[in-house]
């Protein structure tokens, strides 16, 4: 008799487990879809009859808990940011490219890469490590070293601040505008400083963290003159795409010190204005579908070419549409390869696994306010 009530509570528990977890994976479903922008790391526990972990959706967790409200389940989630001193929930990226890893140790793999001026929204620390979100919801772990913390009061007063953009593919402020500087911060294409003055040929400009340093005049733009000079016309982003020619293939990256197919692209884009979603899976959900029949004679030019799986229709790479049969895409190295099979860079390896195109609309992706990154 014992062995068949213990068998029968065994059962009920099961079911009860398997039960909760069923509601934790349709609200997960319906508000986190995706993990690289959003956070539901939630479980039931039976030990403690509780749903625990956590998330960075206040909704999805409400949603959880109307469901199971009536059921006696405790409630031990947490909601992202965590209200600490730990740490200040806005942040500003302090280096000219800082690594996002998937976990919050050096040796995680490179999820992608942030440009110096790009404000975070701090969600959690673990040790040295922080997990931010980006300005396109885009979550990973950052190094503290590569921040700059701000408090509400400094965040906003940092954000009131006139910045400008630095357009050279690459380049360094220096410590002062003699023949005898040393460089005191390298910089990179995208990054955003901080207005100072005017010194001759030099402005200085301020970073994050409050360091000082002077660049070439020529090699700055105001942020909001760049943004209203962009140009998002196809011509205009196959143009952007062979200035990053030769850049090294990087896993994860997505600045002109290397790139992945699909941060090639974002660079690309994001030089006439226009912000992609980071990876290929994402950008491919976007945009309107082009026919690629008829020897692709319906193509334009920054049009995005996506690959993959032609079984399973899985993305796992992307390129840019340059005419004449040839595209721009990172691979090995940022270069331009041709469906033209009389062409010295036809590559049939990519003609055999292209899965469809998509034309983007600039009026979806224009960086619009008062700076880039919804500044």
């Amino acid at each position: 008799m014992k062995k068949i009530t213990l068998i029968v509570l065994l059962s009920l528990s099961y079911c009860a487990n398997a039960q909760y977890e069923e509601h934790i994976e349709k609200i997960r479903k319906i508000y986190a879809p995706d993990k690289r922008t959003a956070i539901f790391e939630i479980t039931y526990s039976p030990n403690t009859n509780a749903i625990v972990g956590k998330t960075n959706l206040r909704e999805a967790k409400d949603a959880l808990l109307s469901i199971i409200k009536n059921e006696n389940v405790k409630d031990s989630v947490l909601v992202l940011p965590i209200s600490n001193r730990n740490f200040e929930k806005n942040a500003v990226v302090n280096v000219s490219v800082a690594n996002l890893r998937s976990k919050p140790e050096e040796s995680a793999e490179l999820a992608s890469q942030v440009l110096l001026g790009m404000p975070l929204l701090v969600l959690e620390k673990t040790r040295g490590w922080y997990r931010v979100q980006c300005p396109d919801d885009y979550i990973g772990w950052i190094e503290g070293s590569t921040i700059k913390q701000f408090s509400e009061t400094e965040y906003v007063n940092f954000k009131n601040k006139e910045k400008v953009i630095y357009v050279n593919p690459s380049g360094f402020a220096m410590s002062d505008t003699t023949s005898k500087a040393y460089s005191v911060r390298d910089v990179s294409f995208g990054n955003l400083l901080v207005f100072a003055a005017k010194s001759g040929r030099f402005t200085e400009v301020i970073f994050p963290d409050g360091k000082h340093g002077f660049v070439s005049t020529d090699n700055l733009q105001s942020s909001k003159d760049w943004l209203k000079d962009r140009q998002n016309s196809g011509e205009k982003i196959v143009e952007n795409g062979r200035k990053m020619l030769g850049i090294p293939y990087l896993w994860g990256g997505t600045s002109f010190k290397g790139a992945d197919c699909s941060g090639f692209t974002r660079m690309a884009f994001f030089a006439s204005g226009l912000l992609l979603p980071r990876d290929a899976s994402q950008q491919a959900l976007i945009g309107d579908p082009v026919s690629i029949e008829n020897d692709f004679s319906m193509l334009q030019k920054g049009d995005l070419l996506f690959f993959g799986n032609t079984t399973t229709f899985k993305v796992t790479h992307v390129g840019i549409w340059a005419g004449n049969k040839s595209f721009i895409h990172s691979s090995g190295m940022i270069q331009i390869n041709s469906f033209d099979a009389n062409s010295p860079d036809y590559d049939e390896y990519n003609l055999k696994r292209l899965l469809f195109v998509k034309r983007i609309n600039p009026k979806a992706l224009y960086l619009t306010g008062q700076n880039l990154y919804k500044f």
